[in-house]
Formats: C-alpha cells, structure tokens, sequence
C-alpha cells in the first residue's frame, strides 16, 4: 500500500471517528471551580461515552486514560462531593448502568458567570464616575479569605473567592459577611449558597451591622416567647375586698 492511500486512510478515519463539543465557557473557567486537569478529561470522556450510550463507561474510560479502577471511582466521588456531578442508577436488560448528569457543573458555571458579569457591570459604573473603591476591597478580601480557610479547613475555591469579592463589591461589611460565616458553621451549613441568603435577608431588613443583627435576634426572641404565652383558662376571678365598698 503506497503511503498516499496510508495518509489517505488515515484522514478519512480521522473525520469519521467522530468528535467531541466541549463549550469554550467550560474550558475557560474549569480551573476557576477547583477542577483539576485530570479531572477535566474525565469529565470530557465521561461526556463523549455518555452521548453514545455506552454501557461500558468505566471500562472504556479507565483504559483510555491509564486509570486503575480505584482511581476512576475516587476521582468521581470527588466530583460528586463537591456538587460537580451526579450518578444515578437506571435498570437495564443486562442489570444496572448508571447515568452521570453534569447539572451541577452547568449550575456552577452558571454562577461563576453571573459573578464575572456582575463585576464587569460594577468596573463600567465605577468608570462613569461613581466613587472608586477599588483597592479598598484587596485586603478586606485577603483578611476574609484567610478566616474562611480556617473556618472551613481547607482552602477556598475561585469559585468562592469570587462570591467573597462580590460580597465586598455589594457594600456587606466585613463584621456582616464573617457573621454570616459564623452562623453557618455554627449550624453546620457551610454552603457559600446558604451565607449568601443570609446576607441577602438582612440587607431586605436594612440591617448593616453585628449591633442590629443581635437586636433583630432579641427581637425576634421576644416575639417567639409572646406567641408561646398562653393566658390562663379556667381560673376563677379573685374578689377584691373593695368590690363592694360602695354597695
């Protein structure tokens, strides 16, 4: 075979093999959600095995990219636990194959976007002569990154490090956001989600600081202990000794 029709064989399995259609946004901004590059070709694997039904995925995966089983499983556990992935179980003829739904990536992404869209509008405003307070929210942010690690353990995300400047951006105070933070921990609700409607309330009630927090908290106290009091049934009406003191 000469090496004309080798070349030219090889092209025509190369355009008929297929291809995979990854959307530039995901490819932008993955490392910005904490996904790593290995991480990222699972993900585009998983992608590609999943739009062509395969009931071999793990198999097929695990043999492309040189990954032992374990590897696989531990790798996908992680994109479960941090909300990037699900799986999910379907019967099948042959027994069970399970599905991977990429919702919660979308989601992220989604909010990443919003987040970059936000600041893009907030630098255009700032440009048009609002007041500049730029470099006032670097080391209010690099104080809160630091706290937030500790809180939580572990370092923050991009993804999160996003919401904490966007948070400052917003006009929340300092004292408010790492309020919010010490509230969720203490409920064990550590979702930036959860801190978010927090704040979001509060700002709905104009409460700006740690102050009014705790007097919107004392508040709310005295109105649960009023409902809670219930009058007395029952309980015959005690006569004065001057009931009759003009009979």
């Amino acid at each position: 075979m000469s090496k004309n029709k080798v070349y030219g064989g090889f092209c025509q399995a190369l355009l008929f093999s297929g291809s995979v259609s990854i959307p530039n946004l995901i490819l932008d901004h993955y490392t910005e959600l904490g996904i790593g590059h290995k991480e990222m070709m699972l993900m585009i694997h998983m992608m590609t095995e999943t739009s062509t039904n395969s009931d071999r995925i793990e198999e097929q995966i695990t043999k492309k990219m040189g990954l032992s089983v374990e590897e696989y499983k531990i790798m996908i556990q992680n994109l479960q636990t941090r909300g990037l992935l699900s799986v999910n179980s379907r019967k099948a003829k042959n027994g069970t194959n399970r599905e991977y739904d990429f919702s919660g990536l979308i989601d992220q992404l989604l909010e990443l976007w919003g987040i970059n869209e936000f600041k893009q509008m907030s630098s255009g405003t700032e440009r048009n002569g609002k007041t500049n307070t730029e470099n006032m929210p670097d080391l209010s942010q690099a104080k809160l990154t630091s706290l937030f690690e500790q809180e939580l353990g572990r370092p923050l995300t991009g993804l999160e490090c996003e919401h904490i400047e966007k948070w400052l951006m917003a006009s929340y105070s300092e004292e408010l956001i790492i309020e919010a933070l010490r509230r969720g921990v203490g409920a064990g609700i550590r979702s930036f989600r959860y801190l978010d409607s927090i704040l979001r309330e509060w700002e709905k009630k104009g409460i700006k600081t740690r102050l009014e927090v705790e007097a919107e908290d004392q508040n709310f106290q005295s109105r649960q202990n009023r409902k809670n009091v219930k009058p007395l049934k029952g309980l015959p009406k005690t006569k004065s000794k001057y009931d009759n003191i003009y009979l």
